[in-house]
């Protein structure tokens, strides 16, 4: 069967609204009250830390200004170039402060993403994971997650404070200047607003081409080394080689398209930062030579327009930045979208323990609705019976044994256990109850031990070693050098079939 992603996953049907309105629960969470004190406190900082930030030019200014005044009184001007100090100092101790609440938040935030994500793949059914991709769901977890991240520190702890002090900086220039000033720098600040947008619009779209077929082609890696030994078996190396660089060629020729859109959009946005700050430099040196402002006043105009610029510039590569990662989180979140298929009733009960009578009555199922499988399949077994199912390859039995799992619901018929409609009974009890040896065993990469213990996770070692001895693998297990605590390697590559 070729492998694919189903066809919710890699598609884009989410806009950057509905990304973020879907991720707000893990940022703000209800039932963790610390996270959102934490929050809380973050922002307090931020906007202080925005606020001494915006008051350090104002000072210098100030000192300039009674320093061209009257050289005589020194005092005045010294106690307020070490207010400047000391708030520069100020600044950059709350800029280092937020690290202390930003990697408690970060941590917390990851760690409900990834359980969340976890959580949500164990319970889709099994269709959804037959036509899975190995390496492209792990890519989508890893990316999506990095993403939330990314997001997190750039919209809380990098953009918010900025956003804090071009409020500051545009409130003292309306106060302390002339109208001019200000309609400078918000026309300044709008078109360059505009072209980030549209420019961060246009990249979106480039990028998120060249973010699915990357995961496209990591999907394609996984696979092939998932199959190692397939592929050596066959001598396939160089072939495997080249379907992956087919992969690769396209992700870097969409790459380097969206990197040359995102070269593009820098041009257009600097363009009405230097405009903008060479109007406001040539108009505050016209108002000092006919001295309607200080020297002092220019020289605050030249540092608020340096505090704005250069952070102007990061927003940019912060806002590309953040649109990329949309596209990232946006893959996530499509797989939180992925719907459960087999769900227990609101009224289901567990099933009551002891002897049962399992009986399929009239039972149809087909993966496809084009393909049907089993057509009005009927059987009883008794308690203390032992059946075989016999039949060629892709009759059924395999599907049989998933419907009575209850991987799959029938297209027709019901499945009973002890007259007790399996629709009607809690998955988990139901699945507690049976015992099953799969035909196709995979083991975890951890210890042979674990492995036997991974049925009941509370069982004791010596409990462990009797299910082994029962299986006649005990004697092999202690002739092993680590013996129970041997490492089987993934899929229990490292044993033999029979091992396995």
């Amino acid at each position: 069967m070729r492998t694919r992603l189903p066809e919710t996953v890699g598609k884009s049907q989410l806009g950057d609204l509905q990304v973020l309105s879907r991720i707000r629960p893990f940022l703000w969470p209800r039932r963790d009250p610390r996270l959102r004190l934490l929050l809380v406190a973050a922002i307090c900082l931020l906007a202080a830390m925005a606020g001494v930030n915006a008051l350090v030019p104002i000072l210098f200014a100030t000192a300039v200004d009674k320093l061209s005044a009257d050289a005589a009184l020194v005092a005045a001007p010294f106690a307020l170039l070490l207010a400047y100090g000391a708030l520069y100092w100020l600044g950059k101790v709350m800029s280092e402060a937020r690290w202390l609440l930003y990697g408690p938040i970060e941590q917390r935030i990851q760690r409900r993403v990834a359980l969340h994500a976890f959580e949500h793949l164990h319970w889709l059914s099994l269709r959804f994971h037959i036509q899975r991709s190995t390496g492209q769901l792990a890519r989508i977890l890893d990316n999506g997650i990095r993403g939330v991240r990314a997001l997190l520190f750039a919209l809380v702890f990098a953009i918010l404070p900025f956003l804090i002090e071009i409020g500051f900086v545009t409130s003292v220039v309306l106060y302390r200047f002339q109208a001019w000033y200000a309609v400078i720098l918000l026309l300044t600040l709008t078109t360059f607003t505009t072209a980030l947008v549209i420019g961060a619009t246009i990249l979106r779209k480039r990028q998120r081409e060249a973010v699915i077929e990357g995961t496209t082609a990591h999907g394609k890696a996984i696979d092939s080394l998932l199959n190692y030994e397939t592929v050596k078996y066959f001598g396939n190396e160089a072939h495997d080689a080249q379907r992956y660089d087919g992969a690769l060629r396209r992700v870097e020729r969409l790459t380097v398209r969206a990197l040359f859109s995102r070269s593009m959009t820098g041009v257009a946005q600097v363009t009405p930062l230097a405009l903008g700050l060479a109007a406001m430099v040539l108009l505050a040196g016209s108002d000092v030579a006919a001295g309607k402002i200080t020297v002092g006043d220019f020289v605050l105009v030249n540092a608020y327009l340096l505090q704005l610029v250069r952070p102007l510039e990061r927003l940019a590569n912060l806002y590309r930045s953040i649109r990329t990662e949309l596209v990232q989180v946006e893959q996530l979140v499509l797989l939180f979208d992925e719907p459960q298929e087999i769900t227990d009733a609101p009224d289901a009960r567990e099933l009551p323990p002891g002897p049962a009578t399992v009986a399929f009555d009239h039972v149809s199922f087909g993966y496809e609705r084009r393909r049907p499988l089993l057509d009005a399949v009927s059987f009883r077994i008794e308690p203390g019976r032992m059946v075989a199912i016999v039949g060629p390859t892709g009759a059924g039995k395999s599907t049989i044994a998933r419907l009575l799992f209850r991987s799959f619901d029938p297209t027709a018929g019901s499945i009973r256990i002890n007259d007790h409609d399996l629709k009607t009974l809690r998955q988990q009890s139901v699945r507690a109850a049976i015992g099953i040896i799969p035909q196709d065993p995979v083991l975890f990469n951890e210890t042979i031990g674990f492995n036997i213990g991974f049925g009941r996770p509370d069982a004791d070692q010596q409990e462990i070693e009797h299910a082994a001895r029962l299986a006649q693998v005990h004697d092999f297990i202690l002739g092993l050098p680590e013996g129970y605590d041997t490492i089987v390697g993934e899929r229990g590559i490292r044993l033999s079939g029979g091992e396995k």
